[in-house]
């Protein structure tokens, strides 16, 4: 029996602390161990000649809130791996279905340049990590092809009839492909090349190289505000930039004509031209200027 302390009224004695009957849990010093990843879970490697591919898991199979466990995955492998290859060697990221931000590409970069790998090219499915990868400032190809290491039933093509839309300046060095067409908001420099299935919009200075229609599309057009390119390119045409630098400051476009790629001024592009089905090539039915004026001796057909 309890021995109650005198002269305390029933609810003071309530408010005492009582004795527990129940054991008293031990802390547990054993750590939480994670099962390592699956094969199907990791990030894989595949060197083929002078390229190694990255291929990352599907979002289906590992989540984004496992990041850092493939992270560490891969860290882990490279360091155990015999590595054949050379110093500088590139390396092409296939990030599948996988969305990814500047931050998960970036670190994936100082991964592989710990390990003599440079990372080249963004090969993704989502138009996020394109953006993502272009706006940090790697080359970028939008497929919608399914992985090598992925089954198809599983992974069916995007519709990929959106523009892909880059908010910075392209660098030497710095490819774009995407299926659709392509506008950036910045200048594309010297060494720079940017290639559309549709139509390559530039909202400041090409002077790299445009390829518009890369599917064979001659319908499509490339626009720039300010027209210095290196090369262009309409589907199977193509034509290096005119000697002489625009003397205007007007936006101009480079189209298919009869007698190849031309260039003249965007705004009124449309309200004098039409594309013509049988020729394949954009009518001009008016006598208006054109710059372009060496046209057939630049234009070949490849």
């Amino acid at each position: 029996m309890t021995n109650e302390p005198e002269n305390l009224s029933q609810e003071e004695i309530n408010l005492q602390p009582q004795e527990e009957n129940t054991p008293i849990e031990e802390e547990s010093n054993i750590e939480t161990t994670l099962p390592p990843l699956t094969s199907q879970e990791q990030i894989k490697l595949k060197q083929e000649g002078n390229l190694v591919y990255i291929f990352l898991p599907s979002q289906k199979t590992i989540n984004n809130h496992q990041w850092q466990r493939m992270i560490e995955d891969l860290k882990t492998r490279l360091q155990q791996m015999d590595k054949s290859w050379l110093p500088n060697t590139k390396a092409h990221l296939e990030s599948g279905d996988r969305l990814l931000d500047t931050r998960q590409i970036r670190e994936l970069d100082e991964i592989l340049e710990h390990h003599l790998l440079k990372l080249d090219l963004v090969i993704a499915q989502r138009r996020q990590t394109a953006v993502a990868a272009a706006s940090a400032g790697y080359s970028v190809k939008q497929n919608p092809s399914i992985s090598l290491f992925a089954k198809t039933k599983e992974n069916p093509p995007q519709n990929l009839a959106e523009p892909l839309y880059i908010k910075n300046n392209l660098r030497s060095g710095v490819q774009i492909s995407h299926p659709s067409t392509v506008i950036v908001f910045g200048d594309v420099n010297p060494g720079a090349r940017v290639i559309a299935g549709g139509d390559v919009y530039i909202w400041g200075t090409l002077k790299g190289i445009a390829h518009a229609g890369a599917g064979g599309n001659r319908e499509s057009l490339i626009m720039a505000l300010k027209m210095n390119p290196t090369q262009l390119r309409i589907a199977d045409l193509v034509a290096r930039a005119p000697d002489d630098a625009p003397e205007n400051s007007m936006a101009e476009v480079a189209y298919v004509s009869v007698d190849g790629i031309r260039i003249r001024e965007a705004d009124s592009f449309r309200k004098l031209n039409v594309f013509n089905s049988e020729k394949k090539c954009w009518v001009n039915n008016h006598n208006s200027e054109l710059r372009f004026e060496r046209t057939d001796n630049l234009t070949i057909q490849n």
